[in-house]
């Protein structure tokens, strides 16, 4: 067997793919697994350029230089690359190289032997992207972990709970440090430290019992490499952004349930207090009313005696100053335990407020009080009981002239506006604390001293306004005054009772 036949029976024994080629890349000889493979017979690809027709463009000048280095090295050489096919499919191949020289010793051409290494390539990037896929799940998981754990704890501060999910947002994405959040929760927003709105961002409503109540937002830094993908966050980065919206949500509801379920127990145990002080102030109320109606009963037959002395005149008459004190406190203590309910007729309320203006007058003038009325002749009858409408006028008049103790100027309105008449009480006192002003309704708070007030007339106030089914406000500037509105609905009518 001469040479020739030798070196071509290797070629089509060999199970590599075989391909010999010129210094200059040109396709001396090849075999029929080079053929199968590429899609192109020898006589085609003879003296075709080897990198021309096989490897794309933006490779070619490094795979010449791969095969220029092995020219250097006469041992084996290795290197790996792709090729394209006829048909364009993209295949991976580990190459030996050798260079073959004449019997002068020079080199003339190049022997390459490769390996089909696609399905092993294939799979190894398939693996590689399992590999990417599971940490970054692994990431999101952990994110959605820690997120959870400040669901369990909710005593803290909504802001501060909210806080730490915009810290905690990042850490899932494939890009933690160029990766800013901020969030907007009704009045509240929160964000990482170094937001700014690139343009590259995803956002998601945060809806609370179907209502939006503020939004998520992530905006990754500007990034060449990202730009360059067709899209900028992956998919598993959008769910992650749309389930930590929906427990944000679930964080803010669950706070707010709280918050109300504790306001209700709050209200129920006020209720239940308020309900057996009521029950037990009533009693009470009716065991002291008849001996002290004796005591005044006396007090008074004993002043019309004839030839008593100043100092008996002056004690008979403390005795019945205090009495009637005491019967006015039994009578608020019985409008507390609602043991006196209303009597709703037609009523005139300018009528009403001049009657307890008449009361109140002497204690007006005794503390040097102007008071100014600017009654609305045309305020319209309202449904209600003038006893009871007397008796919020007198509390409210009195405590403010308690309240101006070196004068000042009460004034009282009635004012017409959409259908409700209000009685408008306003002073130029000291004014109330803050601190104070969220319990002046509450029974039994005063800050006056033990004989001048039972911290029932405000609480009685209010229970009076509430059963005619109005409302009562109160605006206080402390070292300005204070202003009282009342109103009453003009819309009730005797037959709606």
């Amino acid at each position: 067997m001469n040479l020739q036949n030798y070196y071509d029976t290797v070629m089509q024994l060999s199970h590599g793919i075989v391909v010999t080629f010129d210094l200059d890349g040109s396709v001396i000889h090849g075999n029929a697994e080079l053929e199968k493979l590429t899609g192109y017979s020898i006589k085609e690809l003879a003296g075709r350029d080897w990198f021309e027709t096989f490897i794309a463009e933006d490779k070619r000048a490094a795979a010449r230089k791969a095969v220029a280095n092995s020219l250097r090295n006469q041992a084996i050489s290795t290197t790996a690359g792709t090729i394209r096919t006829r048909s364009g499919a993209k295949v991976y191949i580990d190459w030996h190289l050798k260079s073959l020289s004449d019997s002068t010793g020079e080199v003339i051409s190049i022997l390459c032997v490769g390996q089909d290494v696609t399905d092993h390539m294939v799979r190894q990037k398939g693996l590689l992207h399992e590999r990417t896929t599971l940490l970054e799940r692994n990431k999101e998981l952990s994110c959605l972990y820690h997120i959870s754990l400040l669901m369990v704890d909710m005593h803290q501060e909504l802001d501060v709970i909210l806080s730490r999910v915009v810290t905690l947002l990042p850490l899932g994405f494939q890009q933690p440090k160029k990766t800013h959040v901020a969030l907007t929760v009704d009045d509240l927003r929160l964000e990482t430290p170094g937001y700014r709105d690139t343009g590259n961002s995803l956002s998601e409503p945060i809806m609370v019992n179907k209502d939006r109540r503020g939004t998520l937002t992530v905006s990754m830094e500007d990034d060449h490499a990202r730009r360059a993908r067709s899209t900028e966050f992956i998919e598993d980065e959008t769910d992650l952004l749309a389930t930590v919206a929906q427990q944000i949500a679930l964080i803010v509801a669950k706070r707010e349930e709280r918050k109300a379920r504790q306001s209700l127990e709050q209200q129920l145990r006020q209720a239940d207090r308020l309900a057996k002080i009521g029950q037990f102030s009533a009693g009470l109320a009716h065991e002291i009313n008849e001996p002290l109606a004796n005591i005044l009963g006396f007090a008074q037959l004993a002043l019309q005696a004839k030839s008593l002395s100043d100092q008996v005149v002056n004690d008979l008459k403390n005795i019945v100053d205090s009495s009637l004190h005491a019967r006015e406190i039994i009578r608020k203590v019985m409008f507390f335990s609602r043991q006196m309910p209303p009597q709703f007729v037609l009523t005139d309320l300018n009528q009403t407020i001049r009657q307890a203006l008449r009361i109140t007058e002497v204690g007006a003038k005794r503390n040097n009080i102007e008071v100014v009325c600017e009654l609305d002749e045309n305020l319209p009858r309202v449904m209600a009981d003038p006893q009871h409408i007397t008796q919020v006028v007198v509390n409210l008049v009195a405590n403010a002239i308690q309240a101006m103790e070196k004068g000042g100027v009460l004034t009282v309105k009635t004012i017409n506006y959409n259908d409700d008449a209000y009685i408008v009480i306003e002073d130029t006192g000291p004014g109330i604390p803050p601190e104070e002003l969220k319990q002046i309704f509450n029974p039994f708070y005063t800050t006056k001293d033990v004989d001048k007030g039972t911290g029932l007339g405000l609480s009685v106030v209010h229970g009076i306004v509430k059963a005619h089914e109005g409302f009562i406000q109160v605006d206080s500037t402390p070292g300005k005054g204070t202003r009282f509105e009342v109103a009453f609905p003009c819309s009730r009518t005797n037959g709606e009772q």
